[in-house]
Formats: structure tokens, C-alpha cells, sequence
């Protein structure tokens, strides 16, 4: 089996518009989000305790 050349080049040239990070962009998304859902599943779980009684 003959490996292909894109493979033998090296690690391909990244974009402009990649960033220089390993990480991935929509890690810094992660931490705001996860406090919104936090903020909202509170807010349902306050919605729905002021409704029994």
C-alpha cells in the first residue's frame, strides 16, 4: 500500500483565519454558555416551585 504524498509533506499550512492555538475555537464559547444554561435551569426550576402553591 503506497502512502500518499499529502501524508508524506508534513503538517498542512494553516489559514489566516484558524487560530494559532491548539484549541479549538469554540472553547472560549464554552464557559459563558454553560453559565446561561446554569442561569436558565435555575430560572425554570424557580418558575416551577412558585407554581405549587
Amino acid at each position: 500500500m503506497r502512502v500518499p504524498d499529502s501524508l508524506l509533506a508534513g503538517p498542512p499550512v494553516s489559514r489566516a483565519d484558524e487560530p494559532l492555538t491548539p484549541e479549538p475555537v469554540m472553547s472560549r464559547y464554552v464557559a459563558p454558555l454553560g453559565f446561561t444554561l446554569a442561569a436558565v435551569w435555575v430560572a425554570v426550576l424557580f418558575v416551577l416551585a412558585s407554581g405549587n402553591h
